[in-house]
């Protein structure tokens, strides 16, 4: 991104993924839509510390991805605030909660959640804010996923169905977005973790990212250089 500072949307700003990408792009002087989840107070001291640090405006919004309300009523309060146009949109919210389930495990309605608030919530935030993404002469989607959806993970059918429909919801959106010059592409980490935090209990060997690799390519793909579209970008600790 260039010339004026513009406008990029996180969607889970607050967790550990969406604060290095909020950080990135503050630091390119972009300013920001600071999704919190239902945690407001997060991200609103997520955009102070921001603010500070870097010549940028931050809004702190709340919302229910799962919500088409919710998220209106979102993008209502923006165009109030005078943000009329979107030069991105990251999403990086996930309702996985971590735990191994299999399917034995598993309810339907435990499944159902991981699917509406990853891969519902990715196409409602798209189709919610697409009035603002068209604003911009070359608007980006970012949608992060999972290693998990390419390759599988034991005990977790709900995240690894919604990690690769996103997958597939990004071609589909590329494919009707190209265009009015919206690209859309997914990020799709294998475990993500500080250099500085105790080590993860992985087996031996599995590689793992620091949430500064996974916002480093996020900001190269919301960029308006790369011609790249419907791509899954898999970011592995630099290992195959």
């Amino acid at each position: 991104m260039s010339g004026t500072p513009g406008w990029v949307l996180i969607a889970g700003s607050t967790g550990l993924v969406g604060t290095a990408v909020a950080k990135a792009f503050a630091s390119q002087g972009v300013n920001l839509v600071l999704h919190g989840g239902s945690q407001l107070d997060a991200a609103a001291s997520l955009g102070s510390k921001l603010a500070e640090e870097f010549p940028v405006r931050c809004v702190p919004v709340t919302a229910d991805v799962t919500s088409q309300t919710a998220l209106s009523a979102v993008r209502r309060h923006l165009e109030a605030a005078g943000v009329h146009q979107l030069d991105a949109l990251v999403n990086c919210t996930s309702g996985y909660d971590g735990k191994p389930t299999d399917i034995d495990g598993l309810d339907a309605a435990a499944f159902r959640r991981v699917i509406d608030i990853d891969l519902v919530g990715s196409y409602l935030l798209v189709r919610t804010f697409l009035p603002l993404l068209r604003q911009a002469d070359t608007a980006r989607v970012v949608l992060l996923s999972s290693l998990a959806g390419l390759r599988g993970r034991p005990a977790a059918p709900h995240l690894c169905a919604a990690k690769a429909g996103i997958a597939g919801l990004a071609l589909g959106l590329s494919r009707d977005l190209a265009d009015v010059g919206i690209r859309v592409n997914v990020v799709a980490p294998g475990p993500v973790h500080p250099p500085d935090a105790d080590p993860l209990p992985l087996p031996p060997g599995m590689p793992v990212s620091a949430p500064e690799e996974v916002a480093a390519t996020v900001l190269m793909l919301a960029g308006t250089a790369p011609r790249i579209a419907g791509q899954v970008i898999v970011v592995n600790g630099g290992q195959p």
